[in-house]
């Protein structure tokens, strides 16, 4: 019985541990031959986060204003060194709703991969927690098909794998697999069943 609950626990408590991530930040995922996601759309404030899963030596920039050069204030300029990570907060200070172009270059300035950001300025109610202002392309839209159009959705899957669009200051992140939360709510209800019936066992044993 107690290898039971223990198996029961582990399993309920899976789910999360793979469904967690942080708010207002999309992490794109640099690997040898392809970029995921090559596309995003973000809010003021929140944070584009390379991260490179290969061994190879790359560099990253954005022209912010368009002018044709990279040393402007406002510009971004980044070694992503094997393994490495950068990263850029799209402040409300510097940066205004429009498509930043960020590039990824080989060591000898070759380009490799883009990545075409679109920034929605922040216009929300700051007392509220749902960013209910907020449209992210056709209203009608339906990215990862989960029956939840994509302004309303908090969480859009943008390729396969990447799994969450967080939106919010105070927005945790969710699970974009639906089918793993029915499996974990499942679990909770077969763990409790099983701890009552173990309570009542315990109980009746003391009673003789």
């Amino acid at each position: 019985m107690r290898f039971t609950l223990l198996a029961v626990f582990l399993l309920l408590l899976t789910p999360l541990a793979v469904s967690a991530h942080g708010a207002d930040k999309m992490s794109i995922i640099v690997r040898g031959s392809r970029m995921d996601p090559d596309t995003v759309q973000m809010v003021q404030n929140d944070t584009v986060e390379f991260v490179s899963v290969n061994q190879t030596n790359r560099s990253i920039r954005m022209d912010a204003n368009g002018d044709g050069d990279y040393d402007d204030l406002t510009d971004f300029n980044c070694n992503l060194s094997g393994g490495g990570i950068c990263s850029l907060e799209m402040n409300i200070t510097n940066y205004t709703g429009n498509v930043y172009l960020f590039e990824v270059l080989e060591e000898d300035n070759s380009l490799v991969f883009t990545l075409n950001l679109t920034l929605i300025n922040d216009t929300h109610d700051p007392n509220s927690s749902v960013p209910g202002d907020y449209s992210f392309g056709d209203t009608n839209e339906d990215v990862d098909e989960d029956g939840i159009p994509d302004n309303v959705d908090r969480c859009v899957n943008t390729e396969p794998d990447v799994e969450v669009l967080p939106m919010g200051e105070d927005f945790q992140g969710c699970d974009a697999d639906t089918s793993i939360s029915t499996f974990q709510s499942l679990l909770g209800i077969l763990f409790i069943g099983l701890i009552g019936a173990w309570m009542s066992v315990r109980m009746r044993k003391a009673g003789d």
